[in-house]
C-alpha cells in the first residue's frame, strides 16, 4: 500500500493536516486490525490500541521522521500499543502464536460475531421501558452509583435499586429465552 501519495499523506500530517491523518487512518485500518488481531483476539484491545497509536502520531506528529514504510511504522506502534496491554492486563489469554496470520474468512466471521452480539443486547435492551434503559446507562455504562442515579432523577435511591433489578430480570429473562429456542 506505500505509495507516494502515502508519503505526502505522511508529510502533510506532519505538518499538522489533520485530514491527512484521517486519510491514513481510512486508508490502513483494516490491515492494521487484521495484522494485530492475529496478536490478540480481543477486537476491543485492537481497536483501542489503532486509535491509541493514532493519537499518540498525532500529539507527537512534530517530532516524527520522515518514514521508508508508512505502514510498517503504523504497524509497529499499533502493536507496541497492544504488546502495553497484554503486559498490563496478564490475564488476557490470547491463545494465539504471535506469528500466526488469521485468514480473511476468520476475521469476518469474529466481525460477525461481535455483530451478532451486538444485535442481541441492542434487541434486549428496546424490550426495556424509557426508565429502565435510563438506569441501565446510568449504572453499567457510565458507573454511577445508586445514589448518584437517584440524585440525576430526583427519586429515592430504593426506586433505583428496584428499576435496575427490574431491568436485570427482564434481560435476564430474555437472554434465557433466546438461549432455550
Amino acid at each position: 500500500m506505500q505509495t507516494s501519495r502515502t508519503n505526502e499523506l505522511w508529510n502533510c500530517m506532519r505538518a499538522g493536516d489533520a485530514e491527512a491523518l484521517k486519510e491514513l487512518y481510512n486508508a490502513y485500518y483494516h490491515d492494521l486490525f487484521t495484522a494485530n488481531f492475529a496478536l490478540c483476539l480481543r477486537p476491543d484491545i485492537v481497536k483501542d490500541s489503532i486509535h491509541d497509536a493514532f493519537i499518540g502520531i498525532w500529539v507527537n506528529r512534530e517530532k516524527l521522521p520522515v518514514v521508508a514504510s508508512v505502514g510498517g511504522y503504523l504497524n509497529t506502534c499499533v502493536r507496541r500499543k497492544v504488546i502495553d496491554v497484554l503486559r498490563q492486563e496478564p490475564d488476557i489469554v490470547t491463545g494465539v502464536d504471535p506469528g500466526h496470520e488469521f485468514s480473511y474468512e476468520e476475521v469476518i466471521i469474529a466481525f460477525q460475531e461481535q455483530e451478532a452480539t451486538k444485535k442481541t443486547l441492542q434487541d434486549a435492551l428496546g424490550r426495556l421501558t424509557n426508565a429502565q434503559k435510563e438506569v441501565i446507562r446510568l449504572r453499567f455504562f457510565e458507573n454511577k452509583n445508586y445514589d448518584e442515579i437517584a440524585r440525576l432523577q430526583g427519586c429515592a435511591p430504593r426506586t433505583i435499586y428496584n428499576r435496575v433489578y427490574e431491568a436485570v430480570e427482564r434481560l435476564r429473562h430474555y437472554f434465557s429465552v433466546r438461549h432455550t429456542s
